[in-house]
């Protein structure tokens, strides 16, 4: 007896693995990056840099969209390796996610901090600014410009001053 319900048992495992489902499919997922023996440092005269957007009226920014003269600045590299480099600035967004937001609600009202590429098109927050080629000593400028945008009409004074953090991208 119990032979037969040990065969049983055994034919019952046999049929039941027919309606077992199949095996999952195979999935391939790419990871790929690099390493890199060195990275750029930046040049101590750029490290915890300012820079001075001036001092506007009101009415230079009476709308929105309206914006106050462009100011230039650099980033300066060393000890990059060969290649290409583009900067990528993250910081908190304004309304307009694009620009940045200024560091106090209290300060000036309705009016952020707008980045711009070296050609003066505009560099949204988080993304990657055109490259530039490092030269052979490994050391490389990058140039940029910015300035106040106006987010709305009523622009209210007041101390207009934000933060941004800057990633380096190596390619």
């Amino acid at each position: 007896m119990r032979r037969a319900l040990f065969s049983c048992f055994c034919g019952l495992l046999w049929i039941s693995s027919g309606w077992a489902a199949d095996p999952l499919g195979t999935i391939n997922i790419n990871l790929h990056g690099n390493v890199v023996d060195f990275s750029c440092t930046v040049n101590t005269a750029d490290i915890d840099k300012t820079v001075d957007l001036g001092r506007w009226p009101t009415t230079q920014l009476l709308n929105a969209g309206d914006t106050t003269a462009l100011v230039p600045f650099s980033l300066r590299l060393e000890g990059c390796p060969p290649g290409s480099v583009a900067i990528l600035f993250t910081g908190t967004p304004a309304s307009d996610t694009n620009l940045l937001a200024l560091d106090d609600p209290a300060m000036a009202q309705t009016v952020a901090i707008e980045l711009r590429n070296s050609d003066r098109s505009r560099l949204a927050l988080g993304e990657a600014s055109p490259t530039e080629e490092v030269d052979a000593n490994g050391n490389v400028t990058l140039n940029f410009f910015a300035n106040y945008r106006a987010l709305a009409s009523g622009v209210r004074p007041g101390v207009a001053k934000a933060d941004a953090i800057f990633m380096i991208n190596y390619n």
